[in-house]
């Protein structure tokens, strides 16, 4: 685990869904999630995250637990939500963003789960991820998103996020960190 990097400063969001760091115990509950996702995003005619369908990405599942990069968020045991957070840029961002800062962490496969959907469940991990967990020598969040999900892209807007550019057909959004 990456215990030295980062601190779970808040272990409970306001509405008493708890965070937790994966653990390799927890692999195949966010596999599910993982693909229960690209599959509903299928389902809406969107493209983004079909490689989780047929387990394209999910090879790389295990190293990002192992790195401490996956939280669970959970209500009375039940998963509710995920995200990813990496201290390091990875390929992925190092061809978006064009640089590789060392201030900013990346934040990926910010998830909701079906059965929470609608109840802000999706805000509440943003929030946390901005300011219920320490980076050691961070100062700002990166994301992306697909550009033509307005909502997901009027979302991060709405949470503060700046728009940094589009590259590839995918939106950048950075933010300060605020650590509590």
């Amino acid at each position: 685990m990456n215990e030295l990097r980062v601190r779970i400063a808040h272990k409970e969001l306001p509405n008493g869904i708890e965070a937790k760091q994966a653990s390799n115990e927890d692999k195949s509950v966010i596999a599910h999630l993982l693909k229960e996702t690209a599959q509903w995003l299928h389902s809406k005619g969107s493209s983004q995250w079909n490689e989780l369908i047929t387990d394209g990405e999910l090879r790389g599942l295990s190293g990002s637990i192992n790195r401490g990069e996956v939280f669970l968020f959970a209500e009375n045991g039940e998963i509710a939500g995920m995200v990813m957070l990496l201290t390091e840029a990875g390929d992925w961002d190092k061809s978006l963003w064009g640089d590789t800062d060392a201030e900013s962490v990346y934040l990926h496969k910010l998830i909701t789960a079906r059965s929470f959907k609608g109840t802000g469940l999706g805000k509440e991990i943003l929030l946390w991820a901005e300011k219920g967990i320490e980076f050691e020598g961070k100062k700002q969040i990166r994301l992306d998103c697909i550009g033509t999900n307005a909502a997901l892209n009027q979302f991060y807007l709405a949470a503060g996020y700046e728009y940094k550019g589009t590259l590839n057909g995918f939106c950048k959004y950075e933010k300060p960190l605020t650590q509590s």
